[in-house]
C-alpha cells in the first residue's frame, strides 16, 4: 500500500509548466517601441529595442533550460512529498522574478544595479533547483533504474552554474561587460543537455 505521504508527480509538473509559460509570456509584453514609429524612423526605433531583445532571448532560453531540466526531473521522480512541493514552489518564486530582472537590465543595460539584480534572481533561480536536485538525491526519490551518479553530475555542473552568476552580480560593479559576458557563458554550458544513464536493473 502506497504511504499517505507518496504524493504523485503529475500534478506538480501540470502547476509548475503552466507557471512557466506564464512567465515566458509575460516577458514578451516589455518588447514594446518607445514610440510609433514612420517610415523614417522604424529602423532606428526598432536598434533601441536591442538591449530588451537580447535580455529577453537570455532569459527565454534560460527558462526553458530550467522547464527542461525540471521536466525530465520530475519525469524520474517516483513520488514527491509536501517538502518536494515547497521546494519546488520555491524555485517557481525566483523564476518569476525572472521578468523583473530581465526588465530592468533590458531598459538599463549600463546600470550596474540592474546587472546585479539580474545576475541575483537566477543564482536564487540555480540554487532553489540545485537544493531540490539535492533533496531528490539524498531522500531516494528517484525511480531505481536511474543512475544517481548522472545527477550528482548535473549538480555538480549546478553549481559552477552557481558561482557563474554570483561572480556575474559582483563583477558588474566593477563592469557590467564582464557580467555580460558571464550570463551568456551559463546557457552555453547547458545547451547540450546531460545524458541521464540507467542502472543495470533487470525487471520482469
Amino acid at each position: 500500500m502506497n504511504n499517505i505521504n507518496q504524493i504523485p508527480t503529475s500534478r506538480i509538473e501540470a502547476f509548475s509548466d503552466g507557471i512557466i509559460a506564464i512567465i515566458i509570456t509575460v516577458m514578451v509584453f516589455d518588447l514594446k517601441l518607445q514610440e510609433i514609429p514612420t517610415d523614417k524612423t522604424v529602423w532606428s526605433e526598432l536598434i533601441k529595442l536591442t538591449p530588451k531583445f537580447i535580455s529577453y532571448a537570455i532569459s527565454f532560453l534560460m527558462l526553458s533550460i530550467m522547464w527542461v531540466n525540471h521536466h525530465q526531473l520530475f519525469h524520474q521522480i517516483k513520488h514527491t512529498d509536501r517538502k518536494l512541493l515547497w521546494y519546488s514552489i520555491h524555485l517557481l518564486f525566483w523564476m518569476s522574478a525572472v521578468p523583473f530582472g530581465t526588465n530592468f537590465i533590458g531598459v538599463n543595460p549600463l546600470l550596474w544595479q540592474a546587472s546585479f539584480f539580474y545576475g541575483f534572481i537566477f543564482f536564487m533561480s540555480a540554487l532553489s533547483f540545485t537544493t531540490l536536485r539535492n533533496y531528490v538525491i539524498k531522500n531516494n526519490l528517484l525511480h531505481d533504474s536511474i543512475n544517481k551518479q548522472s545527477h550528482i553530475k548535473i549538480r555538480n555542473k549546478n553549481r559552477v552554474a552557481l558561482c557563474i552568476y554570483l561572480l556575474a552580480s559582483f563583477v558588474s560593479i566593477v563592469s557590467v561587460y564582464i557580467s555580460f559576458v558571464l550570463f551568456f557563458i551559463v546557457p552555453a554550458m547547458y545547451f547540450i543537455p546531460e545524458k541521464i544513464t540507467h542502472s543495470n536493473i533487470n525487471t520482469l
